[in-house]
């Protein structure tokens, strides 16, 4: 049965046309070059020979992995040469990576940089090469095109789902503390979705300490009384599950558990902990990512209520059609947007992204069979405030037809 259920309540200002470069360099980096690459692409279309270099957070999590294998498969889709890096959440890799790809000269970049502090290093080294450069998921630093999820929109209405079946069960601030997971290293611009998710739950969980601010909740926000605690769990599961461990020894063992974290690999981490310390009867928790084992725990847990889904493994279609895009001299909106959703076990909200799981995946099935409508690009929110956002414009590329996933998109 599907429910609809009501809410209660509901750094950049610019755009720069990336211009291509027209030599076509077959890609043959050492180093830190991932053994994986596609090698040269069969597919036909708008990019069919190019070359492209995209370089994966980590290729030691499984959630970046589906990343970095959903844009295999769209290079191979699309006729593209890709050359995969790993940059191994480390700063001087993430450089390393970069020196050799500005060496290649490749037609574009794909740069997942998970390492703030050298965002706009990273990026003069793609601009002096002149490669057009494409951000995902952490935000550029003047050159790089953005792609990435709606923090504001995913987070919040997470919160929302999450904070649905906590009403339902009558959970108060007197008998509940919200346990956060974020990355720290990847900056405050990807963390500040835990701040989204507790600013929204504070609304359905009455009692709880309110934040009026996003920047009320950052990474380095510890605690806010006995309704908040936040620990970093790098966005892995290992580490992870040790820092919920240990913040689990500070929290009553009679309160009830609010889990959320800025990544799959961490929230898995953290619901072994809960589990393993007896309690996940009393605990509530979302994932957000979509990876398969999150899917999984959607399905098959009681207290995994949500999942916040960004669709990762078919970003990769989405980053072809933005290269289609920057070819042709497209203005590009200040955020590309990801595809994204809010799943639950059986019920939507209205006015949300809070969808049933099987709007978008069959029983069983942990690749989606449809992709949500895409956004027509307009002012909207963003993490550095009201900017320009969306991504219809793909459509005109031709890129995504080739997949014949996209929800309303012929």
């Amino acid at each position: 049965m599907e429910l609809r259920i009501g809410s209660p309540g509901a750094a950049r200002g610019w755009r720069h046309p990336l211009t291509s470069v027209a030599v076509v360099v077959a890609l043959t980096l050492t180093g830190c070059s991932s053994s994986g690459g596609s090698g040269e692409g069969s597919g036909d279309g708008p990019l069919a020979g190019r070359t492209m270099a995209y370089t994966n957070a980590t290729d030691a999590a499984p959630l970046y992995v589906t990343m970095r294998d959903g844009v295999k498969t769209a290079a191979e889709e699309t006729g593209v040469e890709l050359e995969t890096y790993d940059n191994k959440l480390d700063a001087a890799t993430v450089s390393q990576n970069a020196t050799l790809i500005g060496q290649a000269k490749p037609d574009f970049v794909l740069s997942y940089n998970p390492i703030e502090g050298v965002y706009a290093s990273i990026e003069r080294i793609y601009q002096r090469a002149d490669i057009p450069c494409i951000a995902v998921n952490t935000p550029g630093k003047d050159y790089c095109q953005w792609f990435n999820l709606s923090n504001p929109e995913l987070c919040t209405d997470t919160a929302k789902a999450v904070g649905t079946v906590a009403k339902e069960r009558g959970w108060t601030g007197d008998d509940t503390t919200v346990l956060l997971v974020n990355a720290a290293s990847f900056g405050e611009q990807i963390n500040n979705c835990n701040a989204y998710f507790y600013r929204e739950i504070a609304t359905w969980i009455p009692g709880l300490q309110v934040i009026d601010e996003i920047d009320e909740l950052t990474t380095t926000t510890s605690i806010l009384g006995d309704s908040m605690v936040q620990v970093d769990g790098q966005a892995q599961r290992a580490p992870s599950y040790d820092a919920v461990r240990r913040a689990l020894s500070g929290i009553p063992a009679d309160r009830n558990l609010v889990v959320y974290s800025v990544a799959d690999d961490s929230t898995l981490g953290a619901w072994q902990a809960v589990d393993q310390a007896g309690r996940g009867g009393q605990t509530l928790t979302a994932g957000l990512g979509g990876s398969p084992e999150a899917l999984d725990q959607l399905r098959t847990n009681p207290s995994w209520v949500a999942q916040g889904d960004m669709f990762i493994g078919h970003w990769g279609q989405y980053l072809m059609a933005m290269a289609a895009a920057i070819e042709d001299g497209v203005d590009l909106p200040f955020q590309t947007l990801a595809p994204e959703a809010v799943l639950t076990k059986d019920f939507a909200i209205e006015d949300s992204i809070v969808a049933p799981m099987t709007d978008y995946y069959r029983d069983g099935d942990p690749d989606a069979y449809q992709l949500p409508p895409l956004v027509p690009v307009a002012d909207g929110e963003t993490v550095f405030g009201t900017r320009e956002v969306g991504n219809d414009y793909l459509a005109d590329t031709g890129v995504l037809q080739l997949f014949g996933n996209v929800k309303d998109l012929r």
